[in-house]
């Protein structure tokens, strides 16, 4: 189709299925490339208020970065955070990977044995429970754990009045909790190998 103004070409189907062929300018001459090998090092935002600059990787080198099927936010290096859900960040050290595992959204627990901190960490995990009944009792217990022994208490704590007995157990890699009576909000932090 030659002398045809852009605005007058018929729409593509979309998404792309990326080897669609467009011209670019290079070193001065027109030549073509494939819609999959265009790599844009910055994304305006829609509301052309600021943009997203990638930086890196390295030349040649390829990283990967999924996205999950949900909306998010990236976490920041300079500034505080707030992370709702169970969050575990690890790292490899010596080929042991250690972990923090962080439940900041109270989960309910009562009488039955309730997972509080998903994976207790096979050479063991220190780890910090929080518990309220609506404010009128509250605890904190330190508690050890791991994928291959019963829990011990450390310490058990009363931040406010008189909160119930608690009972701490393993079902495979996860620590447990059971409420003597009555249910509570708890929350754990959990830092271990």
């Amino acid at each position: 189709m030659p002398n045809v103004k852009i605005s007058a070409l018929t729409s593509a189907t979309t998404p792309l299925a990326g080897t669609e062929v467009l011209p670019i300018v290079q070193s001065g001459a027109t030549v073509k490339v494939a819609n999959n090998d265009l790599r844009p090092r910055q994304i305006q935002s829609n509301a052309t208020t600021g943009v997203l600059q990638v930086a890196g990787p390295a030349a040649a080198a390829t990283r990967t970065m999924t996205v999950p099927d949900a909306n998010f936010t990236a976490a920041r290096t300079d500034a505080a955070q707030t992370f709702t859900g169970t969050q575990t960040f690890g790292n490899v050290s010596g080929g042991v990977e250690a972990k923090l595992s962080v439940r900041p959204t109270p989960i309910s627990v009562s009488t039955s044995a309730t997972t509080i901190v998903t994976d207790a960490g096979g050479y063991g995990s220190f780890v910090i429970v929080n518990g309220t009944d609506t404010n009128v009792n509250r605890f904190c217990d330190l508690v050890l754990a791991s994928t291959g022994a019963v829990p011990v208490v450390v310490q058990s704590f009363t931040a406010i009045g008189s909160p119930t007995a608690r009972t701490y157990t393993r079902s495979g890699s996860a620590l447990q909790l059971a409420m003597a009576s009555g249910t509570y909000s708890v929350s754990a932090i959990s830092i271990g190998f």
